[in-house]
Order: structure tokens, then sequence, then C-alpha cells
């Protein structure tokens, strides 16, 4: 009996570490471990109109202008900003996850979402000779040209917002690649959104 009830005390706990992990990213917050350093995730309305100003003067990446569509591709789930937090507190913070930032190197320059990781759309194009590396850097198995995904992250993949598709190009390589579908969502509103909604950003 006591068994019992100490399993049913251990069970009402972690549901309620679950709800207010919910709570506290419905609130625009979110606090995890990322290489060993705590990150702090909240919301600084101060800051948020420099932010969304230099976000939106971010160039289009397509030509002449375009609208990023709301799904990357087939079987990858657009999540929004609740879920990014949540995904950064569960998957990132507890390392069986990656939010990529699929940006170049200068564009992430002018900020980026605390927690995330540099991984240029570019960097896993075909005629890359590097890709077989980072593909393996993402926990992918290579044996003689043959992948294995069984260990590979979970990835959510994001870029400048709406109105660039580094993030859908991204997303298009790895599918290419073998990457699972199952395995990868895409954060559409990117930074655009995010400085929008005056959440912490890293620069």
């Amino acid at each position: 009996m006591i068994g019992r009830t100490a399993l049913f005390v251990a069970a009402i706990a972690a549901h309620t570490t679950v709800l207010n992990a919910q709570d506290q990213t419905a609130k625009g917050q979110a606090s995890f471990i990322f290489n060993g350093a705590q990150i702090s995730i909240s919301q600084n309305p101060a800051q948020a109109a420099d932010y969304a100003a230099r976000f939106s003067a971010v160039p289009p990446s397509c030509d002449p202008h375009c609208i990023a569509p709301f799904q990357a591709a087939v079987g990858i789930e657009t999540v929004i900003e609740p879920q990014v937090l949540n995904f950064l507190v569960n998957a990132v913070g507890k390392n069986e996850g990656l939010l990529l930032d699929a940006r170049m190197p200068e564009d992430r320059a002018l900020g980026y979402i605390p927690g995330s990781v540099s991984l240029p759309f570019a960097t896993l194009a075909q005629d890359n000779k590097f890709r077989d590396q980072i593909l393996m850097a993402l926990g992918v198995r290579v044996f003689e040209d043959v992948y294995n995904f069984s260990d590979a992250q979970r990835l959510m993949i994001y870029d400048n917002g709406p109105s660039q598709n580094d993030a859908g190009v991204l997303i298009s390589y790895l599918l290419e690649a073998g990457y699972p579908p199952e395995l990868m969502s895409y954060y559409r509103g990117g930074m655009q959104v995010w400085s929008v909604l005056a959440l912490t950003i890293e620069e």
C-alpha cells in the first residue's frame, strides 16, 4: 500500500511540474540549462521596438519578394512561440533536441534565440563535402554513404521570419538526406515575430 501511495504522490508531483512548465511558457518565460549555463527567457518590451525594426529591415531571401509558406514541407509541424519555449525547456535543456538557426552568419549576428545553434542552410547542400560530418553532429550514423537516423536529434528550425525561407531550404536539404520529418518542426515566426513579442534575444 505504501508503495502505491508513493507512486501516486510521484505521479502527481510530475504532473504538477509539467503544468508549471506549461504555465511559464504560456507567459513567455522559460528557464533551462544550455552548454552548462543557465538560460532565462522572458518578455522585455523596452527592447522590442529596436529589435523588431532590425529584423524587419533584413532583405527578403527570395527575389523579388516572398512570404514563406505556413508549412515548410509535408509532415513537418509548424509551431508557435509557446511550443518553442517548451522545446527549449524539455528538449534542448535535457539534451534531447536542438533549436537550429538556419540563417547565414551575417544575419545571425543581428541577434538570435537563446539556446539556439547556428546551422546555415547552405551547409547541408549536397555539394558540401562536410555534409556527412554535420549530419553526424546531429546524431546521424553514416557508414559507406548509408545514413542511419535511429539516434538522430529532434530538431526545431527557424530563420528571420515569414519574409525569408532559409529554414524551409534547410528542412528540404535534411529531408533530401533522409532525415525523418517526424523529428523536425518549423518555427515560421522566426526573429521577426519573436522580437515583436519582446522575447529575450542574444547577440
